[in-house]
């Protein structure tokens, strides 16, 4: 029998309704903070001017800093995560869990990668003979799936799919298109380098008109010789990361390789180049040309210089994407964008502000005093677990009941809901062994991995003791799954250094998904679908520990770890 799954306790709040609660306390903590900033306003303005703008241009240069932090902290986690899907690929086909001799399961596994990874504009998997297996994206607003595969046995034969958004083939030929992958610069850098991450230049994709780059890895001594997978990572939503980054009214961020080339922009650049990705002198604003100097490249690290008598800051930041391959995230913005409406002030003027914010302060003080206290008691009952801050129980079922009365109401929209349940696999013997607060040690990094691992939206929390849940919305109960397995792959990666010991972190996971048709009401449509992961954990777990059990489901669709 399946564990009872406990309710949420009387009064739990979900984030809307502490939202709700806060709201005049928010309002108060702001009117204190404006108060705050106008007194500091009165501090810049009464000390000497050359002595404030010295200041604010250091610290335009620790704004900009920060920006660039995160511009490269974006990249880096753009690219990645083809990096890693590729690399799990290829273990799952030397483990035997993937054919690469089998066009069609690495067309259904292409495609799926496709629907997982925005990022990415086409996956490809080459081999030594010629075979040649293809998906990438195609049709209005990327869709639709292009489908390619070439056979040599018996004969060369080559068949082409073309699917709408739906999956329905809207196509297909038998036309010869003459060509080979192992003459393609990606097969021959990943063959060149066996078992290593190898990038290509960044160029334009015939496909689609845009700038890309290609990720390939090589996997030789199998059973069907030496094959390379692939993936085509599109560069445009590099574009979309650095124009959300507010830098200010004449700043730009900037991606570049190490030959210089200008991958991408947060603003468009004075010069345009078609047809190919062009280097940043070709398309450089007077700046930047300042910025790279003589040698047409940028160096890393944080610079101050003069275009036309206007003082400039930059900061470069490297990104390393493999052995060998190096990118730059670079900001730079005028000082004069963070000193606007730095100017003096007569006495009187300044009297009447300093006053003001003096006689502000005062009322404010008593006002923040009384609006900390609520917010930070509903923000802890709302949604933080006391241990490794994710959202505590009463808090995910909370939030659980408000996903599934909105999916009831407006339907899932072809879109499905998963619940999963985390089970530590012996966590129990390090509490016996190390004590708990050695446990504790190993909860803190479940918590901290599981939420590495998920994507922004997904809603995870702790139910209590090695017990972790999560809400995954995906287009497919296949693409679901396939987060989940990721989760649980990413807990294995690495051990943990628990009282000088290092353990490896398994787990074991139950899936349910949500049916909108079900007649249930809440609270009972969520301890249905909780209920249900629970009892696939369980019967899971006694059957084989470490992988992921789907509800109703007598194959396991898991993941080697």
């Amino acid at each position: 029998m399946s564990r009872p799954v406990k309710s949420s306790p009387p009064g739990t709040l979900t984030p809307t309704q502490a939202v709700r609660a806060t709201f005049w306390a928010r309002l108060l903590m702001l009117t204190a903070v404006l108060v705050t900033q106008m007194l500091t306003v009165v501090v810049v303005l009464w000390s000497d001017r050359q002595h404030a703008e010295g200041t604010l241009r250091a610290e335009a240069t620790r704004t900009i800093d920060q920006l660039t932090r995160v511009a490269a902290d974006n990249v880096r986690g753009y690219l990645q995560g083809p990096i890693q899907m590729v690399g799990l690929n290829i273990e799952l086909i030397r483990a035997g869990q993937l054919s690469a001799g089998d066009p069609s399961s690495l067309s259904v596994t292409f495609q799926t990668m496709l629907n997982a990874m925005p990022q990415l504009g086409g996956v490809l998997a080459g081999h030594d003979d010629g075979r040649f297996t293809f998906a990438r994206r195609d049709g209005p607003g990327d869709a639709g799936r292009f489908l390619r595969s070439i056979e040599i046995r018996p004969r060369r034969q080559v068949t082409t799919t073309v699917l709408d958004a739906r999956g329905r083939v809207l196509s297909q030929s038998a036309a010869d298109t003459a060509y080979d992958p192992r003459t393609r610069p990606w097969y021959r850098a990943a063959v060149a380098r066996p078992d290593t991450t190898v990038w290509t230049e960044p160029y334009v994709f015939s496909s689609s008109g845009e700038p890309g780059v290609t990720v390939a890895r090589a996997l030789t001594g199998g059973p069907d010789g030496t094959v390379v997978l692939g993936a085509d990572i599109q560069l445009r939503q590099l574009v979309m990361f650095l124009q959300g980054i507010k830098i200010s009214a004449n700043g730009r961020a900037f991606v570049t390789d190490d030959a210089g080339r200008a991958i991408a922009a947060s603003r468009a650049w004075p010069v345009s180049v078609a047809g190919r990705v062009p280097a940043l002198t070709e398309v450089a604003d007077q700046p930047l040309k300042a910025l790279l100097g003589s040698s047409a490249r940028v160096a890393p690290g944080i610079r101050t210089f003069v275009v036309a008598g206007e003082p400039y800051a930059a900061v470069v930041r490297p990104v390393r994407l493999g052995p060998g391959v190096e990118w730059m995230v670079g900001v730079y913005a005028p000082s004069r964008d963070f000193t606007v409406g730095l100017q003096r002030t007569d006495r009187l003027r300044l009297a009447t502000i300093l006053l003001t914010c003096v006689l502000g302060s005062l009322l404010a003080w008593p006002l923040l005093g009384r609006a900390i206290r609520p917010m930070r008691a509903l923000h802890q009952q709302a949604t933080t677990d006391p241990l490794t801050g994710l959202h505590n129980r009463g808090s995910f079922l909370a939030q659980l009941d408000e996903v599934l009365d909105a999916a009831s109401d407006r339907g899932l929209g072809g879109r499905h809901l998963g619940v999963a349940i985390f089970d530590l696999d012996g966590f129990k013997a390090i509490n016996d062994v190390h004590g708990h607060a050695a446990g504790d040690e190993m909860l803190l990094a479940v918590g901290a991995r599981l939420l590495a691992a998920l994507r922004p939206g997904d809603i995870l929390g702790r139910l209590g003791g090695d017990e972790f849940a999560v809400l995954i919305d995906g287009a497919t109960r296949e693409e679901v799954t396939l987060r989940v397995e990721g989760a649980i792959a990413a807990l294995a990666r690495r051990p943990v250094t628990v009282d000088q010991a290092e353990h490896t972190i398994r787990a074991t996971a139950g899936l349910a998904f949500f049916d909108p048709r079900d007649p249930l009401i809440t609270p009972l449509r969520r301890t249905s679908v909780m209920a249900r992961a629970d009892t696939a954990l369980i019967r899971g777990k006694r059957r084989e520990k470490g992988r992921v059990w789907v509800d109703g489901e007598s194959v396991m669709a898991g993941v080697l770890i």
